[in-house]
């Protein structure tokens, strides 16, 4: 039995309202989810398992469809999120051009809330919901062996022309007891970010699950349980990683820093083993303390990204955001002042949301040290509650994530919340948001002195350049 788990192109991306530039600037990143289902399949199957990240190595369908037929994949897994649908649809029906007989498997976050609307694509022949790791291989040893995949707990497939869902497997508590990405079959060396100091990157998770109740924002693959890895599991794969020549590690936790002290706990063990790594992570500023922020620092945090997402009081409440402005103020300054830099997110165009409001989180993100800001035009995605409350107040007319799943189209734009602005409106706002934070004289000369290499400043320069150009059309 042979395995190929494909991580679509992108070159139908449904529209976001972050600009392109911004997206084009951000880099290439590793597929962390298939990664870990081919390192469980590696360890709990007889297949043989590959994978082609179509993105990193920058293949097209006719190369996709020229490296199935060499390989000669029994199974072929497809990462599908709302986003790249198309993409992996396309992915899917090269598969079927190569040969009828490969089982075409697809998981990620959008089959998991349209798992009928997914399994009426010709192509597709089963899905795999939740955590992919267990459930994809139990669908595998069910293939090679000939029986009925009804058998297997997690998955969605087709009978006489009708979705059968097996039903949802626990969330897998023990994250300990998987074995680390299989980053070995995948060209670890290519992977980059604009925001890196240095190369080649990696992403990791330390945990899964946010426990926090924000209203624009859904996992529905991973739950709202929040489960954490151990210190000493997390540092045994970034020793790895540093082995393999790794340089930095992006953490793609929700909140990493949710338990105080497991955080504390990995920062001591980095520094005793002597673990030189650069590293990112994703936290609340409501969570964060100066002892947390020195030990992160000492053990080799050099980024933290912060969810600020709006600037005034109403808005927060509004999103349910659950912090504090001044908290806002004083842990990114602390941060600063330490010398880990942070980026600050932000969204314009919430429910309710003046224009008055939306300056005064322009306002407010310039007035702060962050090193950057990353600034979107709120869009409720499917799941979430602020999509489910945009359908009853009538805000959507119909709802439009379930007739795109229905009919993916590349003419597909998702509609804002535009409740008091035009789409037009936002998006002039967006531009004129990051002119007014990236192009303030004293911004510039800071950036430009903390570039430490001829490569960091290469990769900025690009950024900058394509920040220049959202600026521009404003």
């Amino acid at each position: 039995m042979k395995v190929l788990l494909i991580y679509p192109p992108s070159t139908h991306t449904i529209t976001t309202n972050v600009p392109s530039e911004v997206e084009e600037a951000s880099g290439a990143y590793p597929p962390l989810g298939l990664l870990y289902v081919a390192a469980y399949a590696e360890k709990n199957t007889s297949a043989e398992v590959a994978v082609l990240d179509t993105q990193v190595e920058g293949a097209d369908l006719a190369q996709i469809e020229k490296r199935i037929s060499t390989y000669g994949p029994d199974v072929v897994g497809i990462q599908a999120m709302t986003f790249t649908l198309i993409d992996a649809i396309e992915t899917a029906e090269a598969v079927k051009r190569v040969s009828q007989d490969i089982h075409v498997c697809l998981g990620g976050p959008h089959v998991n809330i349209y798992p009928e609307e997914t399994l009426e694509i010709p192509e597709v022949d089963s899905l795999v919901m939740g955590e992919g790791e267990v459930v994809f291989s139990e669908l595998v040893r069910c293939l090679d062996e000939g029986r009925s995949l009804e058998e297997v707990v997690g998955v969605a497939f087709k009978r006489n022309g009708k979705a059968v869902v097996t039903g949802r497997r626990p969330f897998i508590r023990d994250l300990d007891a998987l074995p680390h990405p299989a980053r070995h079959l995948v060209p670890y060396r290519k992977y980059t970010s604009a925001l890196a100091t240095e190369t080649p990157i990696t992403t990791m998770m330390s945990s899964r699950g946010c426990p926090f109740r924000c209203i624009f924002c859904d996992r529905p693959h991973l739950g709202k349980v929040f489960r954490a890895r151990s210190p000493e599991s997390i540092a045994d794969e970034m020793e790895e990683c540093q082995k393999m020549g790794i340089r930095e590690v992006f953490f793609y936790d929700d909140t990493f820093n949710v338990n105080r002290k497991r955080v504390i706990d990995l920062c001591r063990l980095i520094s005793e083993r002597g673990i030189d790594l650069r590293w990112d992570i994703r936290a609340r500023v409501d969570l964060m303390d100066e002892e947390m922020l020195r030990a992160l620092k000492d053990a080799g945090c050099v980024r933290i990204h912060y969810g600020v997402e709006a600037g005034t009081p109403e808005m927060i409440e509004v999103l349910r955001k659950g912090i504090d402005l001044s908290a806002v103020r004083r842990v990114i300054g602390l941060s600063e002042k330490l010398g880990i830099t942070t980026l600050a997110y932000f969204m314009i165009g919430n429910p309710g949301e003046t224009r008055e409001q939306i300056m005064e989180t322009m306002r407010f993100a310039g007035s702060l040290p962050a090193s950057y800001v990353h600034i979107s035009v709120t869009t409720p995605f499917p799941a979430t509650e602020l999509y489910r409350v945009g359908l009853e107040k009538g805000i959507f007319p119909n709802d439009h994530w379930r007739d795109f799943a229905r009919n993916p189209s590349v003419d597909f734009v998702p509609p804002l919340w535009e409740e008091k602005f035009a789409r037009d409106e936002l998006i002039a706002l967006l531009r004129r948001s990051y002119g007014k934070f990236y192009f303030r004289p004293g911004y510039m000369v800071r950036r430009l002195l903390e570039v430490r290499s001829a490569g960091e400043l290469k990769r900025k320069a690009r950024a900058a350049l394509r920040l220049a150009k959202v600026w521009l059309k404003g």
